[in-house]
């Protein structure tokens, strides 16, 4: 019987019902779940607030950018009191994760990223042309409607993708199909494939390293993000690969991690860079010993 490992594995996304409106549990219980499972390092990222009343989404109703904003420097506040209060337990990394609703966005991201002196950056799409992807099914399809296709919204995607890589050089590319959510059986047209592969060849230039991230399979699509079409592709380019769960509960700290230990041994994905601190700096470093760590017995 495997024995239970003094530490594990990482994740480099999350977040927390107590500064996210669609998670659940206060930032406190993230951080000690991940502790109690023999995570060796976590890491916070909020979403950056957005900055027009029209990029709220419902479940932000009666906030405003101003809430929002507030919001942000609260949780970086207490996620800086965690790390210190962690501190030879559990190695926590402060960061967030982008949003690009507009191009003000990205400018956005790089002085909120400076001014708070973040540990590092998830650099995510969620928007295209304004309008969500990925929060619900009724909004995606708004999202296809105003392209005229979905073939033309999954282009747009890659293009926004590109974009925001090649502006904020994210130490992270966050869940690079996201689009495929609630489309997963588009087609991957040459005219997609085109997009993606520049998105792709965007954070390797870049030096961003690209998540793959387990939450997928709680979401229903057959592998975590990227699909291994889409993984495939990256790993012929060039690209670093990272973990995470993307946890927004306590409970989905480490959920389905079986499975994304499954899909690293079968797509040969080493070795798993994780974030580390180097002569004052946060980079990210390869680490060989992820893959075989004795925690991914346990969870077998």
């Amino acid at each position: 019987a495997p024995t239970a490992p003094t530490a594990m594995p990482l994740s480099v996304h999350s977040h927390s019902g107590e500064f996210c409106k669609h998670g659940d549990g206060a930032l406190d219980a993230m951080v000690a779940r991940a502790a109690d499972m023999g995570f060796a390092s976590y890491g916070l990222s909020e979403h950056m607030p957005r900055h027009e009343l029209n990029e709220l989404y419902p479940e932000e109703a009666g906030m405003t950018p101003a809430d929002l904003s507030k919001q942000f420097d609260d949780y970086v506040a207490k996620a800086r009191r965690l790390q210190k209060e962690y501190e030879g337990r559990l190695e926590i990394f402060v960061g967030m994760e982008t949003e690009y609703c507009t191009a003000r966005s990205l400018a956005a991201a790089k002085e909120l990223f400076a001014a708070h002196a973040l540990d590092y950056m998830v650099g995510s799409v969620h928007h295209v042309g304004g309008i969500p992807i990925d929060f619900s099914e009724e909004l995606f399809l708004k999202a296809v409607a105003a392209h005229g296709s979905a073939e033309a919204l999954f282009v747009a995607y890659f293009r926004d993708m590109e974009t925001m890589i090649d502006t904020l050089a994210p130490t992270v590319v966050g869940h690079f199909d996201l689009i495929r959510l609630f489309c997963p059986a588009q087609p991957i047209t040459a005219a997609i494939w085109e997009a993606a592969e520049r998105a792709g060849a965007a954070g390797v230039r870049a030096g961003s390293v690209f998540e793959i991230n387990s939450s997928a399979l709680r979401k229903g699509l057959p592998d975590p993000y990227p699909q291994r079409d889409m993984l495939q592709m990256l790993q012929r380019l060039g690209a670093l690969f990272t973990i995470s769960d993307d946890a927004h509960t306590p409970a989905r700290v480490g959920l389905h991690y079986g499975g994304l230990h499954a899909y690293l041994r079968g797509q040969h994905v080493a070795p798993v860079h994780r974030l580390a601190r180097r002569d004052g700096r946060v980079v990210m470093v390869p680490d060989t010993d992820v893959i075989a760590h004795p925690f991914w017995a346990v969870l077998a």
